[in-house]
């Protein structure tokens, strides 16, 4: 029998807020021009989706089936598409659709399109209606195909979804300072924050040729950054530490989420002219001041998910220099182990589930 979406897809949601997934099956949407069917081999879990699951946005709808680390085997395609053939592997990201049209998405940022959908607190507009998207804790996903990436060909699939979010929010900013290029050489980068996001930071840095510097609480961490491709380490509680490397960084990347924040404590880690790039988001910013970025003429960024551009442009680069996240392997029927281990700090670095739904 052919590998087809069924009449209802299996999944694992959440039916209110803060409750625990189970079993849901839902429905597909018609099949628009535009899309493809996907089979789910496995699919990341990030941070985004316990504060989805909890709505702590006010973003969420129920029930919701999280996941937007997706990856999967194309298993049919619209009668639009042909950039994508069955028996393609590819991934979904946070994005699910974008209009196209705007002046955003016509100048290549269409991660800035202000009419984006994403994966599963948004509805998607094709010729067969509005419709519910939901996410990759399922069997399959019936989506448009223009945001579905191949995956080159020899990357493992099960270390493909943390860089479909995660790894594409480090690249990118890393990927725009260096010119729209990989090459950061002569430039010194420091990652703040070594957990899911930032041990993903450091390879990325490191493999595109910038002196990289790993900026964490304590000394604990320091042999696993080097061997991740650091070639310093500040500890960031040293005032010591600190102070020997003042004035050093050309780029500094805050891959921190939740907690508090002090952005001065680090400032004088900058070179002029450098850069504080946040990916990351913080609980609270605490004792920010404007008088020292000013005076040493620094820039106070941030930035969400890339562009497609960016994307295609990651995976390929993942793929070249063997850039891959740190996981534990679970799968959707586990996926509240899963989640309570993202709940408590102590995953390393990233889950992923495999699909056992079927």
């Amino acid at each position: 029998m052919p590998d087809q979406i069924p009449e209802k897809i299996s999944s694992m949601a959440a039916l209110e807020a803060k409750a625990k997934v189970e079993s849901y099956q839902y429905p597909p949407k018609p099949l628009a021009g535009l899309d493809a069917d996907i089979r789910v081999t496995y699919t990341g879990v990030c941070a985004t989706d316990i504060h989805m699951i909890d709505n702590d946005w006010g973003l969420s709808r129920y029930p919701l089936v999280p996941g937007h680390e997706v990856v999967g085997h194309v298993i049919a395609v619209g009668s639009d598409v042909s950039d994508l053939r069955v028996g393609d592997v590819v991934g979904l990201g946070a994005q699910a659709q974008a209009c196209g049209e705007c002046e955003n998405c016509q100048a290549g940022i269409d991660n800035l399109c202000p009419h984006r959908k994403f994966t599963y607190f948004e509805n998607t507009v094709d010729e067969t209606g509005v419709h519910v998207h939901h996410g990759g804790f399922s069997t399959h996903l019936r989506t448009d195909s223009r945001y579905l990436f191949k995956i080159p060909e020899g990357y493992e699939e099960k270390y493909v979804g943390p860089l479909m979010c995660g790894g594409l929010t480090v690249a990118a900013p890393l990927y725009e300072y260096a010119g729209e290029s990989w090459n950061l050489k002569d430039r010194r980068i420091g990652i703040v924050g070594i957990g899911g996001l930032g041990h993903m930071a450091i390879q990325f840095a490191a493999k595109m040729g910038a002196e990289t510097f790993a900026v964490s609480r304590g000394t604990g961490k320091r042999s696993f950054c080097e061997a991740l491709g650091a070639t310093g380490f500040i500890d960031s509680s040293s005032p010591a530490d600190m102070d020997a490397h003042a004035g050093k960084l050309h780029y500094l990347l805050f891959c921190i989420s939740g907690g508090i924040i002090d952005i001065n404590h680090y400032v004088g880690l900058m070179r002029p002219y450098g850069t504080l790039h946040f990916v990351g988001v913080p609980e609270k910013v605490d004792n920010f001041s404007l008088m020292p970025l000013m005076f040493n003429r620094l820039t106070l960024s941030s930035s969400p998910i890339g562009s497609s551009s960016q994307m295609r442009a990651m995976l390929k680069f993942a793929a070249k220099y063997d850039v891959r996240p740190i996981i534990e392997e679970f799968t959707h029927k586990t996926a509240n182990e899963a989640i309570q281990k993202i709940r408590d700090g102590t995953i390393r670095f990233r889950a992923v589930l495999k699909n056992d739904l079927l």
